[in-house]
């Protein structure tokens, strides 16, 4: 026969036999247990004989019933050596024959329970924690990382563990990540919510135990995890304590992962700003450009003045140029397309650019001259992409060339030793300045202030990058500047037999060009 001993609150050291036949109610009412602890409810919880065992619920006392040091709601099964919190006061189930305990205190009760686990108590729970940590450690979104505790959990624990999370702050619907293709459990969810608000582990059982653990924070991402077992056994204080850890421990990752989301939503949002603002000046500055422009045409040929209007067209050519790079540049920098390798003339690629360029150099009264290597091999390049980058170098140093004395050189050459090809873009310019060169591949840094939108570099960078290559300053100081483009001379891996895409349109092929 078993009997209840309260061992803590107002009547320790008092036991009550619990008869095998007779339902037992545990409250302050005459028809209960004889207890004087102002903090029972008058009928708190009720203890039933099933079949040569007991089990205990809760009659929806106001402070709760606990097995364990676990909240339970519904019935669940006990025995001997479990602990009954009701209230302050703490019961003992103990066997018939067996010596009651010594009342202890919470302390030295808490100490005991900790020694009693041993060893593999805590390492289960080391097991579970370090295994959750290095899943949230890994990039990937907070759903995934919750159907991998709940799969870690159920798997170290030898149970069904499902995860839910709240959609909504105020608890009224919930998914599971866990079980995104296969079908729900059936989780009490008014059980998951009152764990949930209150913060507590609960129990319930209702064909099978549901042990119920909250995790997450007001303000984030909140849920429980539900684990679920046929039998309607107490849970261990392993089960317990393991649960729990990994209840901690997805709640600190959850949290990281959301201060991670934030921090980037607001540099993203910064770098928005950033790009908004500088290009809104750049706009503006060719607006007004082009706005000048047409007023001295439009006045021009109102006064029947046709060498007037045509001062004023090299202005507008001017400007239509630079709206038409800030585009290109724009798309190349938000979006990459796939690159289209194949083997290309570089030196024919480099003199299209001067050529190209020539208007725009010819404006400045800057000299624009291609010094290339008659013996440079094909070189494996998205030719538009190369394209575009040569063009950048070479539009920058036109512009840091002086005006009239200015002069550009465009080489070429192989690098035998680290099977690279090289261009070269050389001014006689001032230089780079000294405060900006660090920064001086970063988007929107630019050195030419008004009339440049420093996204030039950015995207020959990114296209030199994704070529396998790289874009360096090989020289800069108040003589000039050189930048070099260096490229892959051979991909690797290159099968002469691959379909390759449809190769891209050049700009020339149009038939058309500003000049």
């Amino acid at each position: 026969m078993l009997s209840l001993v309260v061992v803590r609150g107002p009547d320790r050291g008092r036991a009550f036999p619990l008869p095998d036949r007779e339902p037992q109610l545990v409250g302050r009412s005459s028809e209960a247990l004889d207890l004087t602890d102002a903090s029972i409810s008058r009928r708190h919880a009720e203890l039933t004989p099933d079949a040569g065992a007991w089990t205990l619920r809760d009659l929806g006392s106001r402070h709760g019933t606990f097995v364990n040091g676990v909240r339970i709601s519904g019935a669940v099964r006990v025995d001997a050596g479990d602990r009954v919190r009701c209230g302050d006061s703490e019961f003992l189930l103990v066997a018939e024959g067996r010596a009651p305990p010594r009342p202890v205190d919470a302390g030295e009760a808490a100490a005991r329970r900790i020694r009693e686990a041993g060893p593999g108590h805590h390492g289960v729970e080391a097991a579970v924690a370090l295994a959750l940590l290095s899943r949230a450690a890994e990039p990937i979104d907070g759903d995934t990382l919750l159907a991998e505790c709940a799969r870690t959990i159920g798997l170290q624990l030898g149970c069904n563990c499902t995860a839910l999370r709240a959609t909504d702050a105020k608890l009224d619907d919930f998914v599971a990540p866990s079980h995104a293709s296969g079908p729900l459990p059936e989780v009490p969810l008014a059980l998951v919510r009152r764990s949930i608000i209150d913060g507590e582990i609960l129990a319930a059982s209702d064909g099978a135990l549901t042990l119920i653990v909250p995790f997450g924070a007001p303000g984030g991402v909140r849920g429980a995890f539900a684990l679920q077992r046929v039998d309607l056994s107490v849970p261990s204080e392993r089960e317990v304590a393991t649960a729990a850890r990994a209840a901690e421990v997805t709640t600190l990752a959850l949290a990281a992962r959301g201060h991670r989301e934030a921090h980037s939503s607001q540099e993203r949002l910064a770098l928005i700003g950033e790009t908004v603002a500088s290009l809104s000046h750049s706009i503006k500055n060719i607006l007004q450009g082009l706005r000048f422009g047409a007023d001295a045409v439009d006045l021009a040929l109102a006064r029947g003045e046709l060498p007037r209007a045509q001062e004023g067209w090299p202005v507008l050519q001017r400007n239509l140029d630079r709206i038409h790079a800030l585009v290109l540049n724009m798309l190349a920098w938000a979006k990459d397309r796939p690159l289209e390798p194949e083997p290309c003339d570089l030196n024919e690629l480099l003199r299209e650019v001067r050529d190209l360029l020539a208007p725009a150099a010819g404006r400045r009264s800057v000299g624009v001259i291609a010094e290339l290597d008659p013996g440079l091999p094909m070189a494996p390049i998205d030719a538009p992409a190369v394209h575009q980058a040569v063009t950048n170098l070479v539009l920058n140093a036109i512009e840091a060339a002086p005006e009239r004395i200015g002069m550009v050189s465009i080489g070429s050459r192989l690098d035998a030793d680290s099977d690279e090809v090289v261009v070269t873009v050389r001014d006689n310019g001032a230089g780079i300045p000294e405060a900006i060169r660090p920064r001086l591949f970063e988007p929107f840094v630019s050195s030419k202030g008004q009339r440049g939108t420093g996204l030039g570099l950015a995207v020959a960078r990114k296209i030199a990058e994704r070529h396998g290559g790289r874009l360096q300053v090989v020289a800069t100081s108040s003589s000039g500047t050189e930048i070099a483009l260096r490229l892959p001379a051979a991909r690797e891996h290159d099968d002469p037999g691959e379909t390759r895409a449809p190769r891209g349109v050049a700009p020339s092929e149009f038939g058309w060009r500003f000049e």
